[in-house]
């Protein structure tokens, strides 16, 4: 009988070939409008890589990108799926959030849909390490998930009050918050879905 990190990988591999052809991220290229001209470091994190959509997108823009998943079988298909003249500029590492202690000073931070998956303990930290990276200028661009999300039961994700989300984006320059209240559904079936959804950059010695 399969273990359970078997069963987690086959799950994930069936989620990252569900997503593989979907386009771009919307909120990623709303972010991208809101860099410097000329960043630098042109060094950006793409946390929770998964189906690589944003990683490859970031790589053929010009960037140098740090790919993050705890899923080998991620790193693997992103790797297969940067440009050919990109190796020198992809790094990729196998980790969970939780494992995660440093990352490279960034201009763009992405985590699409991922941050949630980090447990409640180890957010707090995880947030930190985000925020201690970002550059002068920098943007960070993702999810969080509300209280209200059909998911919130589970002990092991992490939730956020809007008021709790206000809090830690109090450091930043907020360009974009978007609240997302609904009915939809995922890939295990119907859900409800209570996001919030964010564009932000560094206020220290920010970069016009």
């Amino acid at each position: 009988m399969p273990d359970e990190t078997t069963m987690r990988s086959k799950r994930w591999a069936e989620y990252y070939r569900h997503h593989e052809r979907r386009p771009v991220s919307p909120l990623l290229k709303r972010a991208m409008t809101h860099l410097p001209a000329q960043p630098q470091p042109r060094q950006a994190v793409d946390l929770g890589c998964g189906s690589g959509s944003e990683t490859r997108f970031l790589l053929e823009a010009g960037w140098d990108v740090f790919a993050v998943d705890q899923e080998p079988g991620a790193i693997e298909r992103v790797r297969n799926l940067q440009p050919a003249d990109s190796t020198a500029r992809l790094e990729t590492k196998v980790s969970s959030f939780e494992a995660l202690d440093t990352l490279p000073e960034s201009m763009l931070i992405h985590a699409g849909l991922s941050l949630p998956f980090c447990h409640p303990r180890s957010f707090p930290e995880l947030w930190r390490l985000i925020l201690s990276a970002l550059g002068p200028g920098g943007v960070f661009v993702g999810h969080l998930f509300g209280d209200r999300d059909g998911w919130s039961a589970n002990p092991n994700l992490t939730f956020h009050t809007a008021e709790e989300v206000a809090e830690l984006l109090t450091d930043l320059n907020i360009h974009y918050l978007h609240e997302v209240d609904e009915d939809g559904s995922s890939m295990q079936g119907p859900k409800h879905w209570h996001r919030f959804d964010i564009v932000a950059t560094s206020i220290q010695a920010e970069v016009k």
